[in-house]
C-alpha cells in the first residue's frame, strides 16, 4: 500500500484525489499463518469512504492513513481468519446524492464484503437506508448526529462510536466546573444535521444543568463555509460567556485563523467538539484555554499514556514514523471501525466453524466488545457503540511544537451516552448536576 498515492493534502500524507482506487497492502517477508476455515473467499473487499478533496481531506488524511495502517498491519498477520484485506477507497466530497450512488456501485460493481466510513452526518443519513435496501454490511466510522440510529431500525448499519450528543455533554460539564459563573452562552456552527444536532444537544445540557444559562446567539454557516468574518462581528457584538461550536476540517482551521487576530479568544471562552483533529495543522495559531472534546474518542496520543499502554504506544509511534503525524481523533476513529469489524468476522468465524455470512457477522456484532488504543467498544443491540471519552484544555507544547490537551478529564461511557431504548435528546433534557 506504500507509495500508491500521490500527495493532495499535505507534506506529511499521500492521499487519493479523486474517484476510486483499489489498494492491495504489501506484505512483509514474514507472515503469521492462519488456518482459512471453510468456505473463505480469495480475499476480503471493503469500501473506505471518506473526505479526500475539498476542506474536509484533513479527516480523510487521517482516516486513511490510520486505515493504510492498519490494514498493512492485519494483512502482516494473516488477515481476517486467513483472508487478505483489500480496500477500495472512494471520495467522500460531493454531497449525499453522490454518496448514494457511490454506495450503489460498491456493492452491486465493485461487490464489496463490507464499507467502512462517512464522516458527513448528511452522508451518512442519506447512505443508511440504501445500504439496508442493497443489504451491504456498513460501519460507520465518525458521522456524529444520533439520529443515524434512532430514526428508523437498522440492521445493516453499525457506528462504531459514540454520538454528537456525548461531544455536547461532555464540553457542559467540563465548562460548569471549570467556569460555573457561566451566565450566557452562543453557538457557531454548520447548517446540517451535524451543527444543528451538535448545538442543540449543548443547549439542552447548559440550560438543564445550570437553569439560569441563558442563550444570546445562535449562528448558522454554509457547510465548510470558509470565510467567518460575519459571524465572528456577531459573536464579538453579543460578548457571550461561552461559545460553542461543531465547525470541523478545513472550517475549523479558517475560522480559527479568522477569529484569533480579532481577540474572540480572549473575550469568551471557545468550546471546540472537533478541536483536537486541526491541532496540528494550526501548530502555534491555536490559543492557549480553548476547551475541546476529541469527540470523546477516548483517546488521542498523550492519553493514555503510550508508555502504559502498549495498543497505544504501537499505533502512536508506528503512525508517527510512517506519516510523521501523531494520530488525531478521525484516525481513533478509523481504529474503532475497522478493529469493530474485524473482531465481528472472528468472532462470527468462530461461532460458524466456517467462513459467516453476513447475517451471521451482524449478529456476532450486536453486543460484542473489544479492545482498541481507546479503551473498550461495546457494541449495543441497536447498532450504536458507546464508550468512554475525554475533555481537555489546549495549552501549547513548545516540545510538540502545537498546542496539546492539559487538564484532560476522563468521563465514563455513562457520563456521555444514553442508556438503551431512551432517545438521545430525552436524555440529555433529564441530565443532573
Amino acid at each position: 500500500m506504500r507509495g500508491v498515492f500521490k500527495s493532495r493534502v499535505g507534506p506529511w500524507l499521500s492521499l487519493l484525489a479523486v474517484g476510486v482506487l483499489v489498494l492491495v497492502a504489501a506484505l512483509p517477508t514474514t507472515v503469521t499463518s492462519q488456518a482459512r476455515p471453510s468456505g473463505a473467499p480469495a480475499e476480503l473487499k471493503i469500501g473506505f469512504v471518506d473526505f479526500f478533496s475539498g476542506a474536509g481531506a484533513t479527516f480523510g488524511a487521517s482516516g486513511k492513513t490510520a486505515t493504510e495502517w492498519l490494514v498493512d498491519k492485519y494483512n502482516s498477520e494473516g488477515g481476517i481468519g486467513g483472508v487478505k484485506l483489500k480496500v477500495v477507497i472512494v471520495d467522500e466530497a460531493g454531497g449525499p446524492d453522490k454518496q448514494v450512488t457511490e454506495l450503489r456501485r460498491l456493492a452491486l460493481d465493485e461487490k464489496v464484503n463490507a464499507v467502512v466510513g462517512y464522516t458527513s452526518s448528511a452522508n451518512c443519513l442519506a447512505i443508511a437506508p440504501v445500504a439496508e435496501e442493497l443489504k451491504v454490511l456498513t460501519v460507520v466510522h465518525i458521522c456524529g448526529t444520533h439520529r443515524l440510529t434512532e430514526d428508523r431500525p437498522v440492521k445493516y448499519v453499525f457506528r462504531t462510536s459514540n454520538t454528537q450528543a456525548s461531544d455536547s455533554v461532555a464540553l457542559a460539564r467540563y465548562v460548569l466546573s471549570a467556569k460555573p459563573d457561566v451566565k450566557t452562552i452562543a453557538g457557531a456552527n454548520e447548517d446540517y444535521a451535524w451543527g444543528r444536532d451538535s448545538w442543540e444537544a449543548f443547549k439542552i445540557a447548559m440550560q438543564r444543568l445550570k437553569p439560569d444559562v441563558q442563550v444570546v446567539g445562535e449562528l448558522w454557516t454554509k457547510f465548510q463555509a470558509g470565510e467567518y468574518s460575519a459571524e465572528i462581528s456577531k459573536l464579538l457584538a453579543a460578548k457571550p460567556d461561552v461559545i460553542h461550536s461543531s465547525f470541523w476540517g478545513g472550517g475549523l482551521i479558517t475560522f480559527v485563523n479568522q477569529a484569533g487576530p480579532r481577540g474572540l479568544f480572549k473575550q469568551s471562552q471557545v468550546l471546540f467538539s472537533t478541536g483536537e483533529q486541526v491541532l496540528q495543522d494550526l501548530k502555534t495559531i491555536m490559543p492557549d484555554g480553548v476547551i475541546v472534546a476529541p469527540r470523546t474518542t477516548g483517546a488521542y496520543f498523550l492519553d493514555p499514556d503510550p508508555a502504559k499502554n502498549p495498543m497505544q504506544k504501537e499505533f502512536v509511534e508506528g503512525h508517527h514514523k510512517r506519516f510523521g503525524r501523531y494520530p488525531d481523533y478521525p484516525a481513533y476513529r478509523t481504529y474503532q471501525a475497522w478493529s469493530g469489524l474485524k473482531a465481528a468476522y472472528e468472532k462470527a468465524i468462530k461461532q460458524a466453524g466456517r467462513w459467516p455470512t453476513t447475517e451471521e457477522v451482524i449478529k456476532a456484532f450486536e453486543g460484542l466488545s473489544w479492545e482498541t488504543p481507546s479503551g473498550t467498544i461495546t457494541m449495543r443491540p441497536d447498532h450504536q457503540a458507546v464508550h468512554g471519552g475525554i475533555v481537555g484544555i489546549t495549552k501549547m507544547s513548545p516540545k510538540h511544537g502545537f498546542a496539546i490537551l492539559d487538564r484532560v478529564v476522563r468521563l465514563r461511557a455513562d457520563d456521555v451516552a444514553p442508556p438503551l431504548g431512551t432517545k438521545t435528546l430525552d436524555w440529555v433534557g433529564s441530565l443532573k448536576k
